[in-house]
Formats: C-alpha cells, sequence, structure tokens
C-alpha cells in the first residue's frame, strides 16, 4: 500500500503540483532548516493527537446515529477513518523525517493531501464556511512544504527510478 505513495506516478503527481509553487518567493534559508528539524517533533505530537482524535471522531459517529442524519453518520465515520490514516502516514514519516530522507516528506506530502481532502469532505458534511481556511491552509502548508523539500535527501525520481524507504 505504501509503495503505491512513492512509485513514478505519485512522483509525477507531485512533481505537478510543485510546480504551481516554483515561481513563488522563497522563506529565508533558516525557516526551513529550522521548520525540518523539528518535523519529526510535530509528526509525533500529530501521531499522539491523532491516535485520540480518532476514536473520539468514531465515538461522536456512534453518538450522530441519534441525529437520523445519514450524511453527518457517514461524514464522521470518514473523518475518524482519515484521522486514523493521517496518524498511520505519519508513523512511517517519524523514522525518515529523523533522518531528513525524502521518503519522509513524500508521506508529509501525503498527509497534505489527506487534508485537503478532509476539508472537501467537511463541505458536504454541513460545513460550507470551512471553504475559505481549507484553501488557505492547504496553500500555506503545501508552500512551506515544497520550501523544505530541498533539504531532504534523494530528489524524488532519480533518471526514472522512485525513491524508497530504506529498511
Amino acid at each position: 500500500m505504501f509503495d503505491k505513495l512513492t512509485d513514478k506516478d505519485a512522483m509525477e503527481f507531485i512533481a505537478k503540483v510543485e510546480a504551481l509553487f516554483k515561481d513563488l518567493p522563497h522563506l529565508p534559508k533558516g525557516i526551513p532548516a529550522f521548520l525540518v528539524k523539528i518535523a519529526p517533533w510535530v509528526a509525533l505530537l500529530e501521531i499522539i493527537l491523532s491516535l485520540i482524535a480518532g476514536p473520539v471522531i468514531a465515538l461522536v459517529s456512534v453518538l450522530s446515529l441519534i441525529t437520523l442524519n445519514p450524511l453527518l453518520v457517514i461524514s464522521t465515520v470518514v473523518m475518524a477513518i482519515i484521522t486514523l490514516v493521517n496518524a498511520v502516514l505519519l508513523l512511517k514519516a517519524f523514522g525518515p523525517l529523523q533522518k531528513q530522507e525524502m521518503v519522509g516528506w513524500i508521506y508529509l506530502f501525503w498527509v497534505n493531501m489527506l487534508s485537503i481532502v478532509s476539508g472537501v469532505l467537511s463541505l458536504f458534511g454541513g460545513n460550507p464556511t470551512s471553504i475559505f481556511g481549507m484553501v488557505l491552509g492547504a496553500v500555506i502548508g503545501l508552500y512551506v512544504l515544497f520550501e523544505m523539500k530541498p533539504l531532504y535527501k534523494g530528489a524524488g525520481i532519480i533518471e526514472g527510478e522512485v525513491v524508497k524507504e530504506k529498511k
């Protein structure tokens, strides 16, 4: 399953998204370096919070059955699943992020994509006011992520070969 996140198609998708940010001004060099240093610890904190939030959201989904609103039930179940998948991706990213390996950065990219999916789903879950925050958060998150990318070892696709996680 995780191999799909680092295969050639995934790397090409990441490159297309990155192209949208390539002409933007760069952050001062010290900021991305600092973010790369704290990224594993922020990921660890988010893992812990996700492992707490996932079951709580699942409980809310069970309680939402009382409302007899199927859209609410479905959206909370999906949010619980996304939260737990997010935790798993961050757990996979933790070790490589400590070593500043590109595969850790790639997992962070997919965590960001999950956040965007979650935001879009929240629109269908009856929260249309979140569209501005979702778009702004996605743009800022991707911008910062692409500013950090050059500091990770590896380059995604090197001569047609995809970066693989070291075992």
